[in-house]
């Protein structure tokens, strides 16, 4: 059996994710599965506890839970012959917990990484509410709420791949991740 591939694709809300995933994921050779994170985040009906700055102790055991998850879903479609494609917000010390929990498949990492001013302009233009307000302080901007965030990628490790998607189209991005025979991305 062909060792399989498993993809972590993760960036901060506005980032590209949830498009990039499925594309990657239809451009993978087959059979191949996608998911994504907010799945299980909404899976959550009565008591959810969002992540903020200063998160709760449930916030972070429900944060645990939602990566754990997936990270089972994930083995089970590689022990089942399937590449898999993960797209979720996992940053710092999660990423490598995420990655190293995944077994018998090539790993692979993509970081999306726009612009604060990039993310402030797609989080806008999607029409509904702001996913970054948990984080946005009393009188502060959205911009001030998205940088605020953005500070848990110094914590994430160096290692994959790395793209400034601001001036990049999700094909194009999917291209990029391909390119070179994914060397780049492995983890």
């Amino acid at each position: 059996m062909l060792r399989r591939v498993v993809f972590l694709v993760t960036g901060l809300q506005a980032a590209g994710k949830s498009t990039v995933g499925p594309l990657l994921t239809a451009r993978m050779r087959p059979p191949a599965a996608s998911f994504d994170g907010d799945v299980l985040h909404g899976m959550v009906k009565i008591g959810r506890a969002v992540m903020t700055p200063s998160p709760s102790e449930e916030a972070l055991r429900q944060l645990r839970a939602r990566y754990e998850g997936a990270a089972l879903l994930a083995q089970h479609y590689v022990d089942h012959g399937f590449d898999f494609v993960y797209n979720d917000i996992v940053l710092g010390s999660y990423v490598a917990e995420w990655m190293d929990s995944v077994r018998d498949a090539e790993r692979h990492l993509v970081v999306l990484a726009p612009s604060i001013d990039t993310l402030v302009h797609r989080e806008l233009g999607r029409g509904g509410g702001n996913s970054y307000r948990d984080w946005q302080q009393s009188g502060g901007s959205l911009s001030d709420a998205v940088r605020s965030m953005s500070r848990a990628l110094d914590e994430t490790p160096r290692r994959g791949l790395w793209i400034d998607t601001s001036d990049q189209n999700a094909d194009e991005v999917v291209e990029s991740i391909l390119a070179d025979d994914m060397r780049s991305s492995l983890y």
